[in-house]
């Protein structure tokens, strides 16, 4: 019984999951932040993590390309926020850490 705790207990502390936010350097970035015609853009990215974040144990987020798919090109003034909600810990906690969603929120300025 107690190797049995000892187990999982090991497995749930070497879980370690990353999320990387990459560019595929596709759309034009302009440095102009007192442009006054941008507006601000806040897009919800969510990747799922597995098994205490063994698997997968990297996730990529190309930033440009979901911009693009949500329809601006143009982007400066890139933020990227963690979201923490109980809404998470509840799916690690009521799957036993089977299944943690990671959400980041991507503010940008967009013509």
């Amino acid at each position: 019984m107690i190797k049995k705790f000892f187990v999982f207990s090991l497995i749930f502390l070497i879980g370690c999951s990353s999320v990387n936010f990459r560019s595929t350097n596709d759309t034009e970035v302009s440095f102009n932040f007192s442009d006054e015609k941008r507006t601000d853009v806040a897009i919800v990215v969510t990747r799922p993590f597995y098994m205490w974040g063994l698997v997968p144990e990297e996730q990529v987020v190309n930033v440009d390309e979901v911009f693009v798919r949500s329809g601006h090109a143009n982007i400066t003034d890139l933020q990227i926020k963690e979201i923490k909600k109980y809404k998470k810990a509840l799916w690690m906690f009521f799957t036993f850490g089977m299944y943690y969603p990671q959400s980041f929120e991507l503010l940008a300025r967009v013509n």
